[in-house]
This record gives structure tokens, sequence and C-alpha cells, in this order.
């Protein structure tokens, strides 16, 4: 079983959803996607994930741990895939929180 969520830029609010994964068994593999399924990279469970989307000199720039791994002239969304270790796993708000944050960034 696997989870999938999104992060980038949010159209309707006009913000950045930055997400940080923390280290955790809840889940073994994970990969981040653009929303054309360009495979960008893979995640690692045991560490932490960092993801930060920048935008400077009209370029959007999304980073993993800093280091680039994709940038766009416009804002984009990217997609992330979880795939999770226990298929009865039940992924309620309190497991989220355990091992998800997100910072909302609002643009001018």
């Amino acid at each position: 079983m696997s989870v999938l969520f999104r992060g980038g830029y949010h159209v309707f609010t006009r913000q950045i959803v930055n997400i940080t994964l923390q280290p955790t068994a809840v889940w073994h593999n994970g990969n981040i996607v653009t929303n054309k399924n360009m495979l960008l990279s893979t995640l690692q469970p045991h560490k932490e994930n960092k993801l930060e989307m920048i935008n400077y000199d009209d370029t959007a720039v999304l980073l993993l741990n800093n280091n680039i791994i994709y940038e766009n002239k416009k804002l984009f969304t990217y997609k992330i895939n979880l795939s999770l270790t226990d298929d009865d796993f039940t992924f309620n708000k309190s497991r989220f929180d355990s091992c998800i944050r997100y910072q909302l960034i609002k643009l001018p």
C-alpha cells in the first residue's frame, strides 16, 4: 500500500508547501515525481528528507536536503509517493504528524 501527497506551489492560496519527512519505519520506499510523472529522486526512510522550493531570478528550484533536483521557469507542484511497510497500516492525522512536517510560505 502507498500514500501519495503533493508539495510545491498551491495556485489557489498562492502558497508554497515545503515538506520534511522524519526518519521512520512507517514507510520503506519513496519517490518524488513531477506533475508530468518525471521521476526526480528517491527518498530514504532512515534519514531526514527535507524538500524546499525556492524561487529566484524567475526560476523555481526544488531542493532535496539542500541539493537541487529540479528547476523550472514557473512554480510547480510535485508528488511524493511513499510505500508503507504494513499494508494494514492506517495513516491517520496523528501518524501523519509524527513523520511528516510541512511549512506553508505565503507569496506576495
